[in-house]
């Protein structure tokens, strides 16, 4: 039994250690071609940020979140589903993450929002409603404990990020502003609350029971970079991948701790709302 354990153990370590290793070789691979400045948004004119801006911002909240526990300790949901029914819908969630993946690059525009409620809302959806038979619903979101903890990195985040000289400069030409509300109510539904929904709070919570907390969140992060393939251009393929790796991997890195840690989807969601909607960077130079 005690080696059973320690097998299991040493298999979670290895591949939360390989999973770091792509991070590293990521941004290994960034500096070593000089790419030390990254595209983290395929919007016409978006602008240019550093990798010390890809990182840093993440990396100093994870720490302060780190630091400082909730007072009462979340638990871990879905631990009471029976494992086999856990491994089918987690299956079906990476699967759908899969399919999110291959179809980005030829869903635009609109398409690219209708795609992504096919994969991850309306496939998930059924596919739990079918595995779970008559079972009763499983409950992947429970209700938050805590609000205060995540403060400290939430600020530390908006900070860094979003106000001092880690903030991305100023977005090129805006499209007209009905144009522009359309997308951002668009984005904010099916980016900043369904991604969350689908790579945090339903995939990453089931791979946390089947494989630790931190595999579970190298997994989720890097199928969640994996999303935005449509950046990867046929020309130079690993420069496109050690970019989404290098953002929106890093991204869901931060994200899937802060969920892991705290067990308060609205944490992630809002970080996810800022990153997304230009009105907030809009604002912000306007101050």
């Amino acid at each position: 039994m005690r080696s059973t354990v320690s097998q299991t153990s040493r298999s979670r370590l290895a591949f939360a250690v390989a999973g770091g290793a792509l991070f590293v070789l990521a941004y290994g691979w960034l500096v070593l071609t000089g790419h030390t400045e990254i595209v983290p948004s395929s919007g016409a004119g978006a602008p240019g940020i550093s990798l010390w801006s890809a990182f840093v911002p993440a990396l100093a909240a994870i720490v302060l979140a780190m630091l400082v526990s909730p007072k009462t300790e979340p638990s871990l949901p879905l631990l009471e589903l029976p494992r086999a029914r856990l491994v089918r819908e987690t299956q079906v969630l990476v699967g759908a993450a899969v399919l999110m993946a291959i179809a980005a690059p030829f869903a635009q525009g609109l398409l690219y929002h209708v795609a992504k409620i096919v994969f991850l809302l309306v496939i998930p959806l059924v596919a739990f409603r079918l595995i779970r038979g008559g079972e009763p619903k499983a409950r992947a979101i429970p209700k938050p404990v805590t609000w205060l903890a995540p403060l400290p990195a939430v600020v530390a985040w908006f900070v860094l990020s979003q106000i001092g000289p880690l903030a991305p400069p100023p977005h090129g030409e805006l499209p007209d502003m009905v144009t522009l509300v359309v997308l951002s109510l668009l984005t904010l539904l099916t980016a900043s609350v369904l991604e969350e929904f689908f790579y945090r709070a339903w995939l990453q919570t089931r791979l946390e029971v089947l494989f630790g907390r931190w595999p579970a969140i190298m997994a989720s992060s890097l199928l969640f970079a994996f999303m935005h393939t449509s950046r990867i251009k046929p020309d130079d393929p690993l420069l496109g991948i050690a970019t989404i790796i290098a953002f929106q991997g890093v991204f869901g890195l931060l994200t899937g701790y802060l969920w892991s840690r705290y067990r308060n989807l609205w944490v992630p969601v809002f970080i996810h709302v800022v990153t997304n909607l230009v009105f907030v960077q809009m604002l912000l130079n306007a101050l």
